[in-house]
């Protein structure tokens, strides 16, 4: 099926943008019963819109996600990569590097803690945007409105100190923005803690999120604010790579960095 699946998305190009059941068989050279089961079936698995007035095609924004997240992530782990390895050697704790997928935060790099005892964040893990420091370094500069639609009607409480409620959610997204730097504490888990920077690419947009996570054993509440300089360090100088340059104005907009 996924040969299938790749010879119709082919279809589609900057002057194809729909497409229908007759022109996609007479294109792959099927019965069009059979193109109409093919397209039909990549529809169900999300991949396709169908418009229910035309009956036409078109390629759907979960792919459009995943278009976005192939082309940024390449470059993103490649040069997040080494800035992990030294921000897992200056703390002592796992890094990862997540983007926005949706509206959660997935991990696309992670170097993890020489440590015995460690959280574990596996690359193509997703978590939650509203109990992760990734997800609210992700959301934080981002109109409320977007911000709203990402997230789910009802924020569901994972931990002792989840942030179910939109409003605090959102107030706490603004503190975020003031100091420059997310936290998370008993929030995704019990036992774990975790503090994250936006990474920037050269338009000032905010394409990723560096965090360090660790044992609240390792991390208590108190300590949170004192592991925020090298994470900002770290996502600082990979945003410079990406070619974003922090200006003055820029510093002021970010909690004075």
């Amino acid at each position: 099926m996924l040969g299938k699946t790749m010879s119709v998305l082919e279809l589609f190009s900057p002057t194809r943008r729909e497409i229908g059941v007759i022109e996609a068989a007479e294109e792959l050279g099927r019965p069009k019963s059979t193109v109409s089961r093919w397209l039909a079936a990549i529809a169900a698995a999300g991949f396709l819109d169908r418009d229910p007035e035309s009956g036409r095609y078109r390629l759907s924004m979960r792919l459009a996600v995943l278009g976005d997240l192939a082309r940024n992530s390449t470059s993103l782990q490649r040069l997040a990569r080494a800035e992990l390895q030294a921000l897992t050697t200056a703390t002592g704790e796992t890094s990862n590097l997540a983007v926005l997928m949706g509206g959660e935060a997935m991990n696309i790099e992670a170097v993890e803690s020489p440590r015995p005892i460690l959280h574990v964040g596996w690359i193509g893990r997703r978590f939650p945007c509203h109990a992760t420091a990734a997800g609210k370094a992700l959301l934080a500069w981002r109109d409320q409105d977007e911000v709203k639609r990402l997230l789910p009607r009802r924020l569901p409480k994972l931990a002792s100190r989840t942030i179910t409620d939109l409003d605090e959610l959102l107030h706490e997204l603004a503190r975020v923005r003031e100091r420059g730097y997310s936290t998370a504490w008993r929030e995704l888990e019990d036992d774990l803690a975790a503090v994250g920077a936006p990474v920037r690419d050269h338009s000032g947009a905010v394409v990723g999120a560096l965090v360090i996570s660790a044992p609240v054993s390792r991390i208590p509440l108190k300590s949170l604010a004192a592991y925020a300089p090298p994470v900002l360090n770290a996502a600082q100088s990979l945003s410079a790579q990406l070619g974003y340059r922090l200006d003055g104005a820029a510093v002021r907009r970010n909690g004075g960095r």
